[in-house]
Protein backbone atom coordinates (compact mmCIF):
# COMPACT_ATOMS: atom_id res chain seq x y z
CA UNK A 1 0.00 0.00 0.00
CA UNK A 2 1.24 2.99 -0.93
CA UNK A 3 1.95 6.05 1.86
CA UNK A 4 -1.37 7.90 1.53
CA UNK A 5 1.07 10.93 2.76
CA UNK A 6 3.85 11.00 0.99
CA UNK A 7 5.22 13.93 2.39
CA UNK A 8 6.06 12.18 5.80
CA UNK A 9 8.10 9.58 5.37
CA UNK A 10 8.17 6.47 8.34
CA UNK A 11 11.94 5.75 8.98
CA UNK A 12 12.50 2.01 9.48
CA UNK A 13 14.19 1.24 13.01
CA UNK A 14 17.44 -0.91 12.19
CA UNK A 15 16.61 -1.17 8.45
CA UNK A 16 13.69 -2.63 8.76
CA UNK A 17 10.22 -1.78 7.74
CA UNK A 18 7.69 -0.37 9.67
CA UNK A 19 4.18 -2.47 10.64
CA UNK A 20 1.11 -1.52 8.62
CA UNK A 21 -0.71 -1.11 11.87
CA UNK A 22 0.29 1.36 15.60
CA UNK A 23 0.02 -0.16 18.63
CA UNK A 24 -1.74 1.46 20.94
CA UNK A 25 -1.97 1.75 24.71
CA UNK A 26 -3.15 3.59 27.56
CA UNK A 27 -0.38 4.92 30.18
CA UNK A 28 -0.87 5.86 33.80
CA UNK A 29 -1.58 9.25 34.41
CA UNK A 30 2.13 10.56 35.24
CA UNK A 31 3.57 8.83 32.40
CA UNK A 32 1.29 9.96 30.16
CA UNK A 33 1.73 13.36 30.92
CA UNK A 34 5.73 13.02 30.36
CA UNK A 35 5.49 11.01 27.04
CA UNK A 36 2.96 13.56 25.72
CA UNK A 37 5.64 16.42 26.77
CA UNK A 38 8.30 15.19 24.84
CA UNK A 39 9.18 17.15 21.62
CA UNK A 40 9.38 13.77 19.78
CA UNK A 41 7.35 11.30 21.48
CA UNK A 42 6.90 8.80 19.18
CA UNK A 43 10.51 7.92 18.22
CA UNK A 44 11.25 8.08 22.53
CA UNK A 45 8.50 5.84 22.39
CA UNK A 46 10.12 3.58 19.39
CA UNK A 47 13.48 3.81 21.52
CA UNK A 48 12.11 2.77 24.53
CA UNK A 49 10.23 -0.19 22.83
CA UNK A 50 13.17 -1.74 21.26
CA UNK A 51 15.36 -1.16 24.08
CA UNK A 52 12.91 -3.58 26.32
CA UNK A 53 12.50 -5.62 23.04
CA UNK A 54 16.38 -6.21 23.00
CA UNK A 55 17.06 -6.87 27.02
CA UNK A 56 13.91 -9.38 26.97
CA UNK A 57 16.25 -11.15 24.04
CA UNK A 58 19.12 -11.39 25.58
CA UNK A 59 17.91 -12.61 28.86
CA UNK A 60 16.03 -14.74 27.12
CA UNK A 61 19.21 -15.73 25.35
CA UNK A 62 20.74 -16.42 28.88
CA UNK A 63 18.38 -18.51 30.17
CA UNK A 64 18.67 -20.88 27.37
CA UNK A 65 22.86 -21.49 27.87
CA UNK A 66 23.58 -24.12 30.25
CA UNK A 67 26.56 -24.85 31.86
CA UNK A 68 27.55 -27.83 29.64
CA UNK A 69 26.49 -26.28 26.35
CA UNK A 70 29.57 -23.92 25.84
Amino acid sequence: MANPHPTYKLTPLYGEAMAEKPVAVRLAKELDAYVRSLPNKTEWLREAIAEKYQRDLQEKDATQITPNSQ
